[in-house]
């Protein structure tokens, strides 16, 4: 079975956030292929950011194959490492689960493409 890298990049300041990030792992990592998942949680938080977990956070984004960005409030560093990841041919798959308020087009047209659940990137992972 061929292991597919995934890196999930989201917001995860607030316990609901890293809760989240939590259950989209978890989501993955049983999607019915070998899922290789990584996402900041694993990397670190350093208050104020670090150069250390920046470069990190790149490395993470060059190994992968699959970048799933949390799309939910527009987080500014996740609107980073899609910019990243778009510039090295990376795969995108937004997750927006917002019911609220629309997704931006600018980042849609970013995203090779966006799901609205778990159980949709589930399935496109």
């Amino acid at each position: 079975m061929k292991v597919i890298k995934v890196y999930v990049a989201g917001p995860f300041f607030t316990q609901a956030e890293e809760r989240f990030m939590r259950e989209v792992k978890e989501g993955l990592s049983g999607a019915g292929v070998e899922v290789e998942v990584r996402t900041p949680l694993d990397i670190g938080y350093v208050a104020g950011g670090s150069a250390e977990v920046f470069e990190a956070d790149l490395r993470a984004i060059r190994e992968c194959n699959t970048l799933v960005a949390i799309l939910d409030g527009h987080d500014a560093g996740t609107m980073c490492e899609i910019g990243y990841a778009r510039a090295l041919g990376k795969r995108i798959i937004g997750l927006w689960t917002d019911k609220e308020r629309r997704l931006d087009p600018f980042v849609k047209w970013l995203c090779d493409e966006v799901v609205t659940s778990l159980e949709e990137l589930r399935k496109k992972v």
